[in-house]
């Protein structure tokens, strides 16, 4: 357990334009070490060990190597910096001596830290005396060399992207099945970041993995895992791979540690610009020859702030405004990194980009980097002296993973700034805080239809991953499929309805998303396929890496100035059927999307409310829901000056073409519906939301991309729900949801999550001096928080089971209402006929809206591929028998 020792006085000086108010230390510890000659290891780990820690391991390396030496499946969570390599060393010198043909599998989440790793795995086998060799495969390895590097090593790196996309896609080859056939070790690093969409994606993928080995051998297949800060390990790793662990916590971690300071610093000017002072604030750093890590919450912050640095570094001038026009574009085939002494990194870049940052880090050739959540992980950033912390991360995990940057080697100081939110203020007047917030839960939903679809038709399509061993094999492909894996509630019923072509309505238009290349259609970190960015330019198009649809809404929209390794780009047009964003050079001008507020179409139909509970007049219902979300154009900054445009674009004055008014996203997920009296009045609500959603990430950890607040009024009526009432809406932001909103109703959450947001509004320094509207809004919370705390009853509405099914009847549109096209685009459709084809079942006619018109032609799509919109489509029965609409 971490222990806070208050100091009583700074160690160093608070730096210029930033005031101190806290400074906490971390204390150092000694190391616990336990003797070689102890050791239940082979002879071979005897002398590799011998060779490299003559002096022992320890304490939680040394229970490792007993659990290595009995190839149980085990995972080592201590804290970072502690040395959980050697325990992954130690598990695979155990596997590679057991049998000469053995072959090990070590999933790294990111490619930059598969890339740092794989030369100590080369050192550490060289060290052992080894003759094996070690390869990597991810994104960046051209397809024509991926084969050798199966057949040749015995150690292979992998993400998990590429083990989904091109391995288990390729089985039809025989080197691809026989390295599955020979691994009998699986090691998984950094497993507190497989949660969420990703960590349920790759949950199917490990059962995938294990379905195809297992077809093809019996022989037991070993996992070791490793993390430094997840909460509930056990649970979410059984989650992540249907087994059971042997769990080496923080209580056995015997590795010395560093003494750390934490400093906590506000702006001795409120008024002045976050990214100014905060630049200014890593400018001295520089200048004293610290070498620091400062990280950011946003991609696009960290762009912003990196451009600042680098503006300053290229002209000498103190330059504070990132709309600034003065920057010169530079030669495209010129690294816009070379020259940079503070190197900026995120998600999404290419190879490239990555290789050259991992290098200059490991060399030391840098003052600094500003870096979203990415660098959390274990790559290793030598000579570090300083983190610094834009603000306190919302997930306890994050806050840990950050300040473990420093503190490996010598003594170091993380800066953390108070960027003047409300969370921010009620830590920094309690800083401890920080140190005691539970961590984050391994979020993992299962059994969400959508992700399980995509891995249905991974492993079970026509000569889909499991056809392709059985067709190695010599077997039936038609014979059904029998696995000996352990496989999430739900996914073998979807299993047999893919081989049967049976599957539910609402899968038919991802299904036909992922077509025959499933594992190429969809990424592992998204359920939506991903948007590449192209710089259309010259005689190829130049990659500038892959956005999620929602990261496009915030970044890349049409006319978006998009920040790319400190360049400014301008995206001139978006096709939504090859998934492309197009780009041109730009100055350094900024751009920020004027969007609508985002709808929220709540379903309170049977079957569609997952649970529901009224305390007092406060109601809350956790059910399906639809989120439309509308950029309208754009705020533009040119140094001091700001322009705005609004859709349509003229392509000819503009060069940017987008002829529609609006760039929407529609996503059918679910969410909690809030509704009370006082929400109808004049209070602010949107900032109720806000500091409600503020309130349930201190509550509940979990990531901040992954929940979205807004607020709506209601479009159906229920008892004590009026139509037309205001309401705020907590929702999950993964197409198809992760049912994580839904955690606002666990046990007394709701009342937990409102005395925050009442602690948080008492800190909202908004609005200075407090305005009427401010004490509107904690009044209004109080009210809320103490009817939470009320016993709750659950409606009557909410407790109706939803109508039987009935075999002659589908619910289906009426015609002349209104739905989304779930297969051109998530477009709305109006529909003129439903009808049944015996060749192509029942289906609508209609008109898709393109430009806010309605296309003159006729589009006929099935009735699975369009989706009502709660509270606004209407919906009645097609009878099969009489082949009639009925309404309801």
């Amino acid at each position: 357990m971490t222990t806070m020792i208050p100091s009583a006085a700074p160690t160093t000086a608070a730096p210029a334009h930033w005031h101190e108010t806290h400074v906490l230390a971390l204390p150092e510890r000694a190391a616990r070490t336990v003797p070689l000659h102890t050791l239940p290891s082979s002879a071979a780990v005897q002398r590799y060990l011998r060779v490299t820690h003559p002096g022992g391991i320890y304490t939680h390396q040394a229970d490792a190597a007993a659990c290595a030496a009995q190839f149980e499946d085990f995972a080592v969570t201590t804290g970072t910096a502690s040395g959980k390599t050697l325990c992954f060393h130690l598990a695979a010198l155990e596997a590679l001596g057991a049998l000469p043909e053995t072959k090990v599998v070590v999933l790294y989440p990111q490619k930059a830290l598969g890339a740092e790793q794989e030369g100590r795995w080369r050192d550490m086998l060289q060290a052992a005396g080894l003759d094996a060799r070690v390869g990597r495969i991810d994104g960046s390895v051209p397809v024509s060399q991926r084969v050798q590097i199966l057949d040749t090593c015995r150690v292979v790196i992998l993400t998990p992207d590429v083990m989904h996309a091109w391995l288990l896609g390729n089985l039809s080859l025989k080197s691809v099945r026989s390295f599955i056939r020979a691994t009998r070790l699986v090691i998984i690093d950094e497993v507190h970041t497989f949660t969420g969409v990703f960590g349920s994606n790759a949950a199917f993928l490990f059962r995938r993995f294990e379905h195809a080995l297992k077809t093809m051998t019996r022989k037991r297949l070993q996992y070791v895992c490793a993390s430094a800060t997840i909460q509930d390990a056990a649970t979410h790793l059984t989650q992540l791979t249907g087994r059971t662990f042997t769990l080496i916590g923080p209580d056995r971690d015997g590795s010395p540690r560093h003494p750390v300071h934490l400093h906590f610093l506000r702006p001795a000017d409120p008024a002045r610009d976050l990214l100014s002072s905060a630049a200014g604030l890593l400018r001295d750093l520089g200048a004293a020859g610290e070498r620091f890590i400062c990280f950011s919450d946003s991609r696009k912050q960290t762009e912003n702030l990196a451009s600042i640095l680098a503006r300053k570094g290229d002209s000498g001038r103190d330059e504070a405004d990132p709309g600034d026009a003065s920057n010169d574009d530079h030669p495209l085939d010129h690294s816009p990194l070379a020259s940079l002494r503070v190197l900026p990194y995120r998600s999404g870049y290419e190879a490239r980009d990555r290789a050259e940052i991992q290098a200059r880090l490991a060399r030391g050739d840098v003052d600094g980097i500003v870096s979203t959540s990415a660098l959390e992980l274990g790559m290793d950033i030598p000579h570090l002296d300083a983190v610094v912390l834009l603000g306190v991360p919302a997930s306890s995990t994050s806050f840990h993973q950050q300040i473990g940057r420093v503190g490996r080697r010598r003594a170091g100081r993380v800066l953390i700034l108070d960027t003047g939110s409300a969370s921010d203020a009620l830590l920094f007047d309690d800083p401890g805080q920080v140190l005691t917030r539970p961590l984050a839960d391994g979020a993992l939903y299962l059994e969400n239809q959508n992700i399980q679809c995509i891995h249905a038709a991974c492993l079970a399509r026509a000569g889909g991953e499991h056809d392709a061993v059985m067709t190695a094999l010599g077997r039936d492909t038609d014979a059904d499929l029998q696995t000996p894996v352990a496989w999430p509630e739900g996914f073998l019923d979807l299993i047999e309805r893919e081989r049967s072509g049976t599957l539910p309505a609402p899968l038919h238009a991802l299904r036909a998303q992922g077509g025959d290349r499933p594992n190429l259609a969809f990424p592992l970190r998204d359920v939506e396929t991903s948007y590449r960015v192209e710089l259309r330019q010259g005689n190829s198009p130049q990659d500038l890496g892959t956005l999620s649809y929602g990261q496009v809404m915030r970044e890349a929209y049409p006319g978006a100035v998009y920040l790319h390794a400190t360049r400014a780009y301008r995206v001139t047009r978006i096709n939504p059927l090859s998934r492309t964003v197009h780009v041109r050079p730009e100055k350094h001008f900024s751009t920020r999307p004027t969007c609508l507020p985002t709808l929220a179409f709540p379903n309170f139909d049977a079957g569609s409310v997952h649970q529901a509970a009224r305390h007092a007049l406060l109601c809350a219902v956790d059910c399906d829901l639809m989120i439309s979300e509308n950029v309208i154009g754009f705020e533009e900054r040119r140094g001091p000056n700001t322009f705005h445009s609004a859709y349509p674009l003229d392509p000819h004055q503009t060069g940017i073409y987008y002829q529609q008014p609006r760039f929407s996203r529609n996503m059918y997920t679910t969410g909690i519906v809030l509704h009370h009296p006082d929400l109808q009045g004049d209070v602010p609500r949107g900032h109720l939301a806000d500091l409600i959603l503020d309130a349930f990430r201190l509550t509940v950890p979990f990531e901040s991309r992954d929940i979205g607040v807004t607020t709506d009024k209601l479009r159906v009526e229920r008892p004590g729900l009026p139509k037309g009432d205001q309401v705020i809406v907590i929702y999950d932001q993964t197409y198809g949801s992760l049912r994580l909103s839904s955690r606002l109703l666990g046990d007394g959450v709701l009342a937990r999550v409102l005395e925050t947001a009442v602690t948080l509004a008492r800190h909202d320094l908004s609005a200075v001096p407090v305005d009427e509207d401010l004490h509107l809004v904690r009044g209004t919370l109080q009210r809320l928080a103490r009817e939470a705390a009320q016993a709750a009853q659950t409606p009557a509405w909410a407790a109706a089971a939803p109508p039987p099914t009935d075999a002659e009847r589908v619910r289906v549109l009426l015609p002349g209402t209104t739905g989304i096209c779930l297969l051109h685009d998530h477009r709305e459709m109006r529909v003129t006929q439903v009808y049944y084809s015996p060749r192509a079942g029942l289906q609508y006619k209609g008109r898709l809206c393109t430009d806010n018109v309605w296309e003159t032609h006729l589009t006929v799509v099935p009735v699975g591929g369009v989706q009502a919109i709660p509270g606004v489509s209407a919906l009645g029965w097609y009878d099969l028998d009489l082949g009639e609409i009925m309404e309801e």
